[in-house]
């Protein structure tokens, strides 16, 4: 029986780009919590750059943020954090530096850019999150050192050509992301990883979850839970090791997709 659910956010809750989520998942999503299921959001996004449109009416019970490598609480506070080692921090900005790469680093409460603040925001920016919401650490660069080890790392270079630096750390694990960009963070833990340190500390089992998603970054989530169900809008590969492919985030995918299963 399934006891909670659990749902990635940009192009799976609300379409990239837009602020709100879709109002028939809203919906859904209110139902199946009136049947006393645990809501959990599963995320690439630190609590920070949460779309406030997620945190009012989605009402998470808790997050899994920065690709699995935080949790936080409903209110947003740091329950447990897997950053990366010094070793891997030190050589990661030895390259970008050298290679002029624009970047920064995501932490539990933070994205702190440490080189080109102005080119960073211009396209990691949009109507979601602000350059207000991005610090800029270009001056000091420090920001690893007096708080913690980063969580994860985006990187912008020519032609996405940073995704080629998976070969020279095998620690970590790559993901291209909109436009030029690419992301990393630690090999050894995501999204599903991470949810099962949680679901099994609630005295549940990852048999009785069911993901959502729609990207490459959600393929260990929907495999390892009980039922993974990948949206009509998302990736061909991510379909095909899903259990079930609902129809598109705006055609009511999320709600068709609890009541084919009968959750709602």
């Amino acid at each position: 029986m399934i006891k909670a659910l659990i749902f990635d956010v940009d192009d799976t809750l609300i379409k990239y780009g837009k602020k709100r989520v879709e109002q028939s998942a809203v919906e859904a999503i209110d139902l199946a919590r009136e049947k006393g299921m645990i809501i959990i959001v599963a995320t690439g996004r630190g609590y920070r750059f949460l779309h406030r449109d997620v945190k009012e009416r989605v009402q998470a019970d808790y997050y899994v943020t920065v690709n699995g490598t935080c949790i936080n609480s409903k209110f947003g506070t740091t329950i447990a954090c897997y950053p990366m080692s010094e070793k891997t921090v030190d050589k990661l900005l030895d390259i970008c530096y050298q290679r002029g790469y624009s970047f920064g680093f995501k932490f539990d409460d933070s994205l702190q850019v440490y080189a080109d603040y102005p080119y960073f925001t211009s396209y990691y920016c949009n109507e979601a999150i602000t350059q207000d919401t991005i610090d800029d650490n270009t001056a000091t660069r420090d920001y690893h050192l007096t708080h913690m080890l980063p969580l994860g790392c985006f990187i912008y270079s020519p032609d996405r050509e940073a995704m080629n630096l998976q070969q020279q750390f095998e620690e970590l694990v790559f993901h291209p992301c909109y436009l030029h960009g690419c992301e990393c963070s630690r090999k050894d833990v995501n999204k599903g990883i991470t949810l099962k340190r949680l679901v099994e500390s609630l005295g549940l089992s990852l048999e009785q979850c069911m993901a959502f998603g729609d990207a490459g970054n959600d393929r260990e989530l929907l495999q390892m839970c009980g039922i993974g169900v990948c949206m009509g809008n998302g990736s061909e590969s991510l379909k095909e090791v899903s259990d079930y492919v609902t129809t598109d985030i705006e055609d009511n995918g999320i709600y068709n997709a609890l009541k084919h299963f009968k959750v709602i």
